[in-house]
C-alpha cells in the first residue's frame, strides 16, 4: 500500500481487529477493522463532558481476557470499562497528579501518578506510597501480577522493580559507565515486561536498553545507541513481543530490536509523519498497532513491515490498544436454534389404518444419507423386481 494522507486498507490485510483509541482531547473511539465501513469511528463516551484536562494518557487491559479497559486521564480520573457491555463499570479520582500507569493486582487497581505516588485500591483503606518525583510510566508485570517496574526523568528515576506486596524495590538499575567522569543522562519514559527476569526501556535521550533483574550486575546486559550525530533519535514509547522490542520515535517512525543482540535494528516501519505516542503489538505478533501526532492510527505487519491499514481519527491519539474481534452469542440464534430441534416432527405409523399403496411408495424411496453405492444397488433390485413382476402377469393372462 502506498503512502499518502487519505485513509487506506490494503486488500490482503482480513485480521478481525478492534481498535480502541485515546485521544489528547479525551476521547474514546472505536473502530471496527473487519466491517463493512472499516473507516467508521464509534465515540463510546459523551464528548460534551470533556475539556482540557481529560487527556487519556494511559490504557491497560484489566484481565487476561482482554474484556476490560482501565482507562487513566491527565486529571486524575480513572474508569473501568467493560468491552462486552460497551459501558463504564466505575470512575474514580486519585492521586494528585496525572495518571501513567495502572493495572491489576490480586484483583485491586493499581494506579500510579507523575508525581510518584502509588496506590492500591482495596477495601478498606487503599494502600499508598511513592517511588519519587517525576515518574514517567509504571508498568504491572503479566507473567506475576506482585511485580511492578517504574522508571522516570533524572538518576533518582532510573528502572526500579518493585513488590507491591511489601512496598519494597527488589532490583534497581545502575546507570552505564560514566564519560569523562560524567554521569549519563537519564530518562526512561516508557518501560515494559518482556519477560518476569528481563526488562527493557526506552528513553527521550536515544537509547534502548535490556535489564536482567537475575544477573549480579545491575547495568544493561543489552543496548542500543544510535552512533550517527545525523540520526537525533528520540524514542518515545515501547512494546515487546517474544525476543523482539518495537519502539516508537519522535521523527522516524517505529523500529524493531531483537534482543538477542540490540547493536542495530532489525526493521524500521515508515509511514509517519510525527511522533509516535502508542505502540502495541496484537496476541499473535504479527501486527502493530500505532497512533501519532498527525492524528492517524496505523497497522503495520511486524514482519514485512508493510503498512495494512491507515485512519483519520480527528484528534491526536495518545493511545491505542487492540483485540481479537469475538462475535458476541445472539440469544435470537440459540432460541432459534432450540425450537428448531423442539419442532422436529416424528411420524407414527398406524398398523391399523395404514395404506399399503403409500407404504410402498415410501419403502422405495431412498434415504439422504445413502452412498451412492447402496442406491445403485438398490435401483438394480428395483428394476428387477419390476420385470419379475410384468413377466408373472404376462403368464397369468395367457
Amino acid at each position: 500500500m502506498k503512502f499518502a494522507s487519505v485513509n487506506a486498507k490494503c486488500p490482503s490485510y482480513s485480521e478481525n481487529h478492534v481498535l480502541y483509541v485515546g485521544a489528547h482531547t479525551g476521547s474514546f473511539k472505536r473502530i471496527n477493522l473487519h466491517s463493512d465501513d472499516p473507516f467508521k469511528q464509534e465515540n463510546l463516551q459523551p464528548i460534551e463532558v470533556l475539556n482540557k484536562t481529560s487527556k487519556i494518557t494511559c490504557m491497560e487491559f484489566g484481565n487476561a481476557d482482554r474484556t476490560e479497559l482501565l482507562i487513566g486521564r491527565a486529571n486524575r480520573c480513572v474508569k473501568v470499562f467493560n468491552l462486552m457491555k460497551e459501558e463504564s463499570i466505575s470512575n474514580f479520582e486519585i492521586g494528585t497528579g496525572e495518571v501513567v500507569g495502572l493495572g491489576r493486582s490480586n484483583g485491586c487497581i493499581v494506579v500510579g501518578s507523575a508525581d510518584g505516588t502509588v496506590q492500591i485500591v482495596k477495601y478498606p483503606e487503599p494502600v499508598k506510597f511513592s517511588v519519587g518525583e517525576n515518574l514517567s510510566r509504571l508498568q504491572l508485570c503479566p507473567d506475576d501480577e506482585r511485580l511492578m517496574v517504574t522508571g522516570g526523568k533524572l538518576l533518582k528515576q532510573i528502572i526500579k522493580l518493585w513488590d507491591l506486596e511489601t512496598q519494597k524495590v527488589l532490583f534497581q538499575a545502575r546507570n552505564v559507565k560514566k564519560v569523562l567522569e560524567l554521569e549519563q543522562n537519564v530518562w526512561d519514559n516508557d518501560v515494559v515486561f518482556v519477560n518476569r527476569n528481563l526488562i527493557a526501556s526506552c528513553s527521550r535521550h536515544g537509547y534502548v536498553r535490556l535489564y536482567d533483574t537475575r544477573g549480579p550486575t545491575r547495568r544493561p546486559v543489552q543496548g542500543f545507541t544510535s552512533s550517527d550525530p545525523d540520526d537525533q533519535l528520540a524514542f518515545s514509547c515501547l512494546a515487546s513481543y517474544g525476543d523482539y522490542l518495537y519502539a516508537g520515535t519522535t521523527t522516524f517512525g517505529a523500529r524493531a530490536f531483537d534482543i538477542r543482540k540490540m547493536k542495530n535494528h532489525i526493521h524500521v516501519y515508515k509511514g509517519f509523519t510525527g511522533t509516535v505516542t502508542s505502540i502495541r503489538v496484537d496476541p499473535s505478533g504479527n501486527h502493530l498497532f500505532t497512533g501519532c501526532l498527525d492524528r492517524y492510527v496505523r497497522v503495520h505487519h511486524a514482519h514485512r513491515t508493510a503498512l495494512e491499514y491507515r485512519c483519520y481519527v480527528k484528534s491526536k491519539p495518545t493511545q491505542v490498544l487492540g483485540i481479537e474481534w469475538k462475535e458476541k452469542p445472539d440469544v435470537n440464534k440459540q432460541n432459534a436454534a432450540e425450537s428448531t430441534m423442539d419442532d422436529v416432527v416424528h411420524i407414527l405409523s398406524d398398523q391399523e389404518g395404514s395404506d399399503t399403496e403409500y407404504d410402498l411408495m415410501f419403502s422405495k424411496m431412498p434415504t439422504v444419507n445413502e452412498s451412492t453405492e447402496t442406491k445403485k444397488r438398490k435401483a438394480t433390485n428395483d428394476v428387477a423386481n419390476l420385470k419379475l413382476t410384468t413377466k408373472v402377469k404376462r403368464n397369468t393372462v395367457n
